[in-house]
């Protein structure tokens, strides 16, 4: 009984290998806390798969070599790439699956070295927004050099004249704006 117990698990494992498809991720600029073994692995927000296995690699200080299985009818592509998305409340992890539009090509070819089809290794949105705000942040910091290159002492002090310059010529104007009225006042009463 234990036998046949066995033979079916194995053999319900065998099946489901068969209908699902391997592929290698290598992370080299995502960090993976809290990507654990049998973690799920989706696409467009439909879990599709699981990590098998993930490993350092031995040549590259900084790489992680992940594998995934998926289920075999998941259209991943050559320009499908991956990257680790987080339960903001738990901090468990996830491998998330993207294609751009138009989806290449299936991805079937393994590189040299390599035992399974390489998905590509994609931006975070946290890796894209945190590069937004470093470039605002230049920005920003550019306009103030400008602006305190244009507010040196020097043109301060022609911006005050001209603001009293502005101020006189405005009061001179009312003045004869007010001597106007009067005559008018008189020329037709």
């Amino acid at each position: 009984v234990g036998l046949l117990g066995g033979a079916l698990v194995w053999l319900q494992d065998l099946r489901g290998r068969e209908q699902t498809t391997v592929y290698a991720i290598h992370f080299e600029h995502q960090a993976l806390d809290g990507l654990e073994i049998g973690a799920p692995v989706n696409l467009r927000g439909i879990k599709v798969g699981r990590v098998d296995e993930y490993s350092l690699s031995d040549g590259e200080v900084n790489r992680v070599r992940v594998l995934i299985r998926v289920d075999r009818r998941t259209p991943v592509r050559t320009n499908t790439d991956a990257v680790i998305t987080r339960n903001i409340v738990t901090g468990i992890a996830a491998i998330t699956l993207r294609t751009p539009d138009p989806p290449g090509p299936p991805l079937t070819e393994r590189p040299p070295g390599e035992r399974h089809p390489l998905i590509a290794e994609g931006r975070s949105n946290l890796e894209e927004l945190a590069g937004r705000a470093q470039r605002i942040g230049e920005q920003a910091a550019q306009a103030l050099a400008q602006l305190n290159l244009l507010l040196n002492a020097e043109n301060r002090k022609a911006l005050i004249d001209t603001i009293h310059e502005l101020r006189t010529l405005s009061a001179g104007i009312n003045r004869r704006l007010g001597r106007v009225d009067r005559a008018l006042e008189r020329g037709s009463a």
